[in-house]
C-alpha cells in the first residue's frame, strides 16, 4: 500500500452531540459529513492514530501510569469504529479525573440515576 496515495471524493458521517457549554443542560445531535478530498492516506492513518493514543492514555496508559517506564515503547492495536479500545471503567474513571471536582459531582450523579432508573425499571417487570 502506497501511503502517499491521494484520497478524492470520500465522505463519512458521523452524529455527535454538542453543549454550548461544558455545564449547559441543552444538547444537540449533529451529524458531520468529513469530506477526504485530496488528502493522503498517510494523513487520514495520521488523523486516526492521534485518537489512537488520547484513548490510550485517558485508558490504559493513565490507570497503569506507575509501570511505564519513562521514553519508553508500548504496543497497542488498532481497533475499528465501535469496538472498545479501553475497558468501560477505564472509560468513565479517565472521563472522571479530566474534570473538576463539580463537574464530577454531577457527571457521577448522573451515571447513578440511569443506573437507578434501570433497577427501577427491572423491578417492574418482575
Amino acid at each position: 500500500m502506497d501511503l502517499n496515495t491521494v484520497v478524492q471524493g470520500i465522505v463519512l458521517e458521523k452524529t455527535c452531540s454538542i453543549k454550548a457549554s461544558s455545564d449547559s443542560n441543552e444538547s444537540k445531535a449533529i451529524t458531520l459529513r468529513v469530506r477526504f478530498d485530496g488528502v493522503t492516506l498517510k494523513d487520514v492513518f495520521a488523523k486516526a492514530v492521534s485518537s489512537v493514543v488520547i484513548q490510550w492514555q485517558n485508558g490504559p496508559g493513565r490507570n497503569k501510569f506507575t509501570s511505564w517506564t519513562d521514553r519508553g515503547t508500548v504496543d497497542i492495536d488498532f481497533k475499528a469504529p465501535g469496538r472498545l479500545l479501553t475497558d468501560p471503567m477505564a472509560e468513565v474513571i479517565g472521563r472522571a479525573l479530566a474534570m473538576t471536582k463539580a463537574e464530577r459531582t454531577v457527571y457521577l450523579k448522573g451515571i447513578l440515576s440511569q443506573i437507578n432508573a434501570e433497577v427501577d425499571d427491572d423491578e417492574d417487570v418482575e
